[in-house]
């Protein structure tokens, strides 16, 4: 599980389906109280969060 607060962007390149742009995106908006935020916030389509969703956790700072 990657927290999408703290991790790396190398962790969240390691995704699959998010390179660089993403990650970028993920990490530029945060804190996020709630993984669905990705797609809120526009910062991921919903095909892509699909793909990670179960792979990713949230704790805001």
């Amino acid at each position: 599980m990657i927290n999408i607060n703290s991790g790396t962007f190398n962790q969240l390149k390691s995704l699959v389906g998010i390179g660089d742009t993403y990650a970028k995106r993920i990490v530029e908006g945060r804190p996020y109280q709630r993984t669905d935020e990705l797609v809120t916030k526009n910062i991921l389509p919903q095909t892509n969060y699909d793909r990670i969703k179960e792979h990713i956790m949230t704790r805001p700072k």
